[in-house]
């Protein structure tokens, strides 16, 4: 009886995907890529080193411009460690396409249930960032504004902006005060800054004003009272602020609203400021949602004054109690940001985490009365676990 010889492995070959050719003039080429989604650059960039310059040439996004073919982008900053002054960029972009075997296309199949929501957070090359720590950011238009922060322990003036078309750090003109861990926010055109100024606090110079169009600083005065009441328990003036209604509402400890139509302020309810201190909150389509540790979804009723829960999350799993937690305007949905804790090998216990991110589509109903949230996708964003004592610095969308 003959020996049976073993079944011979069946060589798989991958399947080649369509090839670009390159060839082609550059116009025609940067005509191409401009009507192709944002979201596809930062997989498109690994083709080749000519791609990678034509994604960020200033021709390129002319064109998107012209052609009417803006997105909306998300971008995360971060940073590894409590120590780390280097901080990691991140954009919200689809997950690249596998090559795929004739194998792995049967495991796909039965792995339906399993299905990935296509989004990943992809790492942006960004030479020379300025520290994020204790930095006011604040996305306007394709850029991202860095203001003031701490440089080696000490307040700074600085002002750095991210050009979110090429990825690269322009310099601005410096604030006339040095600010640590202040707020900024964009409203008609100008950048308010709040708090920060630890050193030099008083009711002059605590809330400056940047003129987007003159490039130029100024101060916003205002009463003692108003100060008195923003820094009522404190030996500094940290505040947090929000634009609603055409006005910037300043949370410390205590709340006041101001319109610089008018260059009037108002105190707020008290049912508002608990709503915003030690939260994350955002405002999508001139509504203010926040998050509180432990505590659901909320959005703020201005005629009802009292803050309502967000329906229809019950599809979003738990949070941690002190898991960190971010919310976004991403083009009038919601983009909710959270960490969980993942278990690391040898027994060593919660040592990293990873990032998870829900798109959240936002309906009014029964007459303004119930805001309704429908979950499209929630999943792991960030391809790998970082250390547990990370730094979630920022999380904002730009027009490119």
């Amino acid at each position: 009886m003959k020996d049976e010889e073993p079944p011979q492995k069946k060589n798989k070959l991958p399947i080649e995907p369509p090839t670009l050719n390159l060839s082609l003039p550059e116009d025609l080429i940067v005509s191409i890529l401009a009507r192709v989604s944002r979201l596809y650059y930062p997989t498109l960039s690994l083709l080749s080193k000519r791609f990678r310059s034509l994604l960020t040439s200033p021709e390129l996004y002319q064109t998107r411009s012209l052609l009417g073919r803006t997105d909306n982008c998300l971008y995360v900053c971060l940073r590894f460690s409590r120590t780390d002054r280097i901080p990691r960029w991140f954009m919200l972009c689809r997950r690249p396409n596998q090559i795929l075997t004739n194998d792995t296309k049967k495991k796909k199949k039965k792995k339906k249930k399993n299905k990935s929501s296509g989004y990943v957070l992809a790492t942006i090359p960004i030479h020379h960032s300025p520290p994020a720590h204790g930095s006011g950011l604040v996305a306007v238009g394709s850029n991202i504004y860095n203001i003031g922060g701490s440089i080696y322990d000490s307040p700074s003036s600085n002002v750095s902006i991210l050009d979110c078309w090429s990825h690269t750090w322009l310099k601005a003109p410096s604030m006339h005060v040095e600010r640590d861990y202040p707020s900024a926010n964009f409203l008609d055109e100008k950048i308010y800054v709040t708090g920060g100024c630890y050193k030099h606090y008083n009711p002059s110079n605590w809330m400056e004003v940047f003129d987007l169009k003159t490039k130029t600083w100024e101060p916003v005065l205002s009463r003692v009272g108003i100060y008195k009441r923003l820094t009522l328990y404190r030996c500094h003036d940290e505040t947090h602020n929000v634009v609603v209604d055409g006005k910037l509402y300043i949370i410390g400890d205590k709340g006041v609203a101001y319109n610089p139509k008018d260059g009037t302020w108002n105190s707020l309810e008290s049912e508002m400021e608990l709503g915003l201190i030690w939260s994350s909150s955002c405002v999508i389509e001139n509504v203010l949602y926040y998050y509180y540790y432990g505590e659901e979804i909320k959005w703020y009723d201005t005629k009802a004054r009292s803050w309502r829960n967000l329906n229809g999350m019950q599809k979003l799993p738990k949070f941690a109690r002190h898991a960190n937690v971010r919310l976004a305007d991403y083009g009038g949905k919601m983009a909710l940001f959270w960490d969980k804790f993942v278990a690391s090998g040898g027994g060593r216990g919660y040592e990293n985490r990873m990032i998870w991110c829900a798109m959240i589509s936002l309906e009014r109903r029964r007459s303004s009365e119930e805001i309704w949230g429908k979950v499209e996708w929630f999943d792991a964003v960030l391809p790998h676990p970082i250390p547990v004592d990370y730094v979630f610095e920022y999380v904002g969308a730009v027009n490119v």
